[in-house]
């Protein structure tokens, strides 16, 4: 029951940490004074629960460290200094009337020289770098302490203790809850769920392409690569694949081919063409995968609201054009890289699509689940229900549910690693993508760190390399390092345990999916930063989404206006983080060490599925302990490192 509750029971502890933490609101002024909400030391917007006062001005702070740099010399951070220079951490050049200068947003910024004013110019959000001081040295020693006991000391002793008693726990129908699956099966209630997500799509698409390009005054990125994305992690946790079931593209995809905006249809606009059999794998979805992540990285793109927009049409445009030639929704199954990502991370899931009674599915002769009645389409991806094992290719539509006969499906709550703690069938394609999930969300990390500053300059000094070819080979670099660091441990483990049933190719498979959990909650950690730094900035954005100015004229598909948006009043809050620095420490750390305990798991049950013997398992096992272990304590080294991001989307 324990293992059933522990989702809710931690997330609650969260939340009551978060609820709890003394962020320090406050008005804009303090007894008349002026109050500066942005840290003058590391440009990050705060609450007010450190605060220094300089000539009749109260200035914020994110942290101690910054307050006490700001007070040792507040003179240093309160004169204009070139941004080219700042934001080199560079000397710091004063500046005067006489200095060349560059106008944009609507204030004037002096250089140093007409060099830093020209590149500047190419590109001003880059010259705004807004940094988050790291987890303190104490807090990530005592981490990768309490990280070594529970993989070495009481994680074995109380996992020994839970095979002798293994109690399976129980799975409760939701669909018991009064109403919920008449609602489910209510024909129009999906279209409303995605009409709300349809209209917040197109507000992103509209913002992206006629609003303020600054990031900072425009909802599109934020509600795109911080709430959703941040989010979307969030929601796999718990429902599995529901974002599939509101998805903007597919629904729009899907009310082009069929006509209509709900209710079952025998003949769309589709050609129904069957997807070729050459890429009836994920390997589209991992190549949109890591080309996505080179242009959010590479090219700065989730700063960029016009690049944004047109990011999601394009994911809107492969929607449609693969349902209007291909059968099924055979987009979802096998390209779409958002759908793939959760698809594995949804194996984590805390709840299930399943039959109650695989018995009753072998006696039905209809397979109405599978082929659709008139009470529910056919399965969109092509599986069969009766037969479903496991959430990867699941997107939670509940067609299978309107249609069966025999009322025969149910939506279980289930523990958490439930798919990956089972036996199951490895691909080859899935363990792959799992294993760049890993890599690519440390990756994410590190180049936020002055390690990859420092890395790129190491690119350009001793082999010439310019921003872009040093990028794209350090991020090759960075994918490929550790699948081969995994592929060695694997066949060190392998070659232990001495099992000719269970070799290198076997193990590879297997293990890869014991990565996710790590993946997953490092994820979890790194966009909870941003979650809980960034997101309250959703409510002055969407009073104001396009970000228009006092004074200048805006034009939206031909509607014509001057000056700014305040539909809900909320324009002009300057709302504080949702937590304070040291509470965020503490959530994140505590991300990653249930993440990594989660992952020695399902490695430990892997490990027994691919060899009887207690002795070869235990071996096999060995060298991955020691890379989760290396992962993990990297993981907490991330969280060390001062995080840099650029404060137009701050």
């Amino acid at each position: 029951m324990l293992r059933l509750l522990f989702p809710y029971l931690l997330f609650g502890f969260l939340l009551l940490v978060i609820a709890t933490d003394h962020v320090g609101g406050g008005p804009d002024d303090i007894a008349g004074k002026k109050v500066v909400r942005r840290d003058p030391i590391c440009n990050m917007d705060v609450g007010l629960q450190r605060t220094a006062e300089v000539d009749g001005v109260v200035y914020a702070f994110c942290s101690e460290k910054c307050r006490k740099t700001f007070v040792a010399h507040p003179e240093k951070y309160l004169r204009d200094h070139c941004p080219v220079c700042k934001a080199d951490r560079g000397a710091l050049v004063e500046t005067g009337p006489a200095s060349p200068a560059f106008t944009w947003q609507g204030r004037t910024y002096r250089f140093c020289s007409a060099e830093h004013r020209d590149l500047f110019a190419k590109s001003p959000a880059d010259y705004f770098i807004h940094s988050m001081w790291g987890i303190p040295s104490w807090l990530y020693g005592l981490s990768i302490g309490i990280l070594l006991v529970l993989t070495f000391g009481l994680f074995e002793v109380l996992h020994r203790i839970a095979r002798k008693r293994s109690f399976p726990p129980p799975r409760p129908d939701l669909f018991r809850i009064p109403y919920l699956l008449a609602v489910l099966r209510w024909p129009p209630f999906r279209f409303l769920a995605q009409l709300v997500f349809v209209l917040l799509f197109l507000l992103i698409v509209l913002a992206g392409l006629f609003g303020n390009q600054l990031a900072s005054k425009n909802v599109a990125p934020l509600l795109t690569w911080t709430i959703w994305w941040g989010g979307l992690v969030v929601l796999i946790m718990f429902l599995g694949k529901a974002w599939c079931y509101v998805c903007p593209w597919d629904a729009i995809a899907g009310w082009i081919e069929k006509l209509k905006f709900f209710g079952t249809t025998k003949n769309g606009l589709s050609l129904g063409l069957p997807w070729p059999k050459a890429l009836r794998n994920i390997l589209i979805a991992t190549i949109f995968f890591v080309g996505l992540t080179w242009l959010e990285l590479g090219f700065g793109v989730t700063m960029d609201p016009r690049t944004t927009a047109l990011l999601g049409l394009l994911m809107l445009g492969l929607a449609v054009v693969s349902a209007l030639i291909f059968e099924r929704r055979a987009f979802c199954r096998y390209a779409c890289l958002v759908g793939r990502v959760s698809g594995l991370y949804a194996m984590f899931a805390a709840t299930e699509l399943r039959p109650k009674n695989r018995e009753v599915c072998k006696s039905c002769t209809s397979k109405d689940c599978y082929h659709g009645n008139e009470r529910g389409d056919p399965c969109p991806t092509g599986l069969f229900p009766a037969a479903l094992s496991q959430n990867t290719y699941c997107i939670d539509c509940f067609e299978c549910v309107k249609s069966c006969p025999e009322d025969n499906f149910a939506f279980r709550l289930r523990p958490w690693a439930a798919d990956l703690a089972q036996s199951f069938r490895p691909r080859k394609d899935e363990a792959y993508l799992a294993l760049l999930m890993l890599a690519i969300t440390g990756f994410h990390g590190l180049t936020m760190t002055p390690a990859w500053r420092e890395m790129l300059g190491f690119f350009e000094r001793d082999f010439g390399l310019a921003y872009l070819p040093g990028f794209s080979l350090g991020m090759a670099l960075l994918m490929v390092i550790p699948i081969l660091i995994y592929a060695a441990l694997v066949w060190i483990g392998s070659s232990w345990a001495g099992n000719p049933n269970a070799g290198f190719r076997k193990s590879f498979l297997a293990f890869a999916y014991s990565v996710l959990p790590i993946a997953l909650f490092y994820h979890l950690a790194h966009n909870s930063e941003h979650l809980l730094m960034e997101g309250q900035k959703v409510l002055p954005l969407l009073s104001n989404p396009f970000g228009f100015i006092p004074g200048e004229p805006w034009n939206i598909l031909g509607f014509r206006g001057t000056g700014p948006w305040d539909i809900f009043g909320t324009a002009d809050l300057e709302p504080a983080p949702l937590v304070t620095l040291p509470t965020l420490w503490i959530v994140q750390v505590l991300l990653i060490l249930i993440g990594h305990i989660y992952s020695l798991w399902v490695a430990d049950r892997t490990a027994h599925r691919l060899h009887r013997d207690a002795k070869a398992a235990f071996k096999s096992q060995v060298p991955m302990l020691a890379g989760m272990v290396l992962f993990s304590i990297f993981s907490l080294w991330l969280l060390k490192q001062p995080m840099e991001m650029r404060t137009s989307a701050m």
